[in-house]
């Protein structure tokens, strides 16, 4: 529960930081690009540039997967931004969370990690939370209903696959590749390629790159290291359950975010929101529980 806890408030964090950008007029794409590069930096800071350099091992799964892994993670980002610009906040935000539902479908019935230790209680913690993110996601939109088409869909649908697909593919490395040892070094990898290819596509674009995109960078990127760090350690004290590990992540980032957005920047809910937020507290407790007894 500690390492979760840690990974819902270093998500929290990044929430806050994207939600400052446009409040502070930072643009985001070199913001992004220097929080990847600040990520690297923090990363080898924590672990230590020997260690870094010891555990280089361009053979090995657990790095090509790094690698890979910030190609998707740099791809997601544009994705969601052009999302976010076409299609609006809500259907973005919702696509990104249920996207829980890959690793959650994967655990459980394609991995099969600590399936045994879930009970009844348990699956209906799952079943609920996605009703809960739709509940708390949903914003009214002034300017109509959008009609469904496929092309409508498809950004989203990316947007959903993409997602699912990142969590899906750290929940199965950090089961079969990496130890303890890798854990705090593996993103320091993730953050490397995502920046590479990123600062590669500033340079075609010819993106200028301002004080304020380094200092958004700067605050985003601490977080952003440790928010991969601690899910890797999350998911090993789960037994790298993440039919577990994912609903109650979302659901407690979303908690988190909400609230502060209530707070500092006077975000205004609706009924609906806060029949969600309630329910995803309950939702915490059914998938928690056996911890909070422990504990207790």
């Amino acid at each position: 529960m500690f390492y979760l806890l840690l990974t819902i408030l270093a998500n929290v964090a990044i929430f806050m930081s994207f939600r400052s950008f446009s409040r502070f007029d930072i643009k985001t794409l070199p913001a992004i690009v220097v929080n990847y590069g600040v990520c690297v930096i923090t990363g080898t800071l924590y672990v230590g540039s020997p260690e870094v350099i010891s555990s280089f091992d361009p053979v090995s799964p657990w790095f090509i997967s790094a690698s890979m892994l910030g190609l998707i993670f740099i791809s997601t980002f544009f994705l969601m931004a052009h999302t976010t610009q076409v299609r609006g906040v809500s259907v973005a935000t919702v696509a990104s969370k249920m996207s829980l539902a890959i690793p959650v479908i994967f655990s459980l019935f394609i991995f099969k990690y600590a399936v045994n230790t879930l009970d009844g209680w348990n699956y209906l913690g799952i079943v609920l939370s996605f009703i809960a993110i739709a509940l708390v996601s949903r914003k009214a939109n002034k300017e109509g209903a959008s009609p469904i088409t496929f092309r409508f869909l498809l950004l989203p649908m990316a947007v959903f696959l993409l997602g699912g697909l990142i969590d899906t593919s750290l929940n199965y490395v950090n089961h079969h590749f990496i130890d303890e040892e890798i854990e705090p070094v593996f993103p320091i990898f993730i953050f490397l390629a995502a920046f590479a290819l990123g600062l590669i596509i500033c340079l075609i674009k010819k993106v200028k790159f301002g004080p304020k995109e380094f200092l958004g960078g700067l605050y985003l990127g601490v977080p952003n290291y440790f928010s991969i760090y601690f899910q890797l350690k999350a998911l090993s004290a789960f037994e790298n359950n993440g039919a577990i590990v994912y609903p109650a992540l979302n659901i407690g980032i979303i908690i988190g975010s909400t609230l502060l957005a209530i707070l500092l920047f006077r975000e205004k809910l609706s009924k609906l929101n806060y029949i969600g937020v309630a329910l995803a507290l309950v939702v915490i407790f059914l998938l928690s529980y056996q911890e909070i007894l422990k504990a207790l």
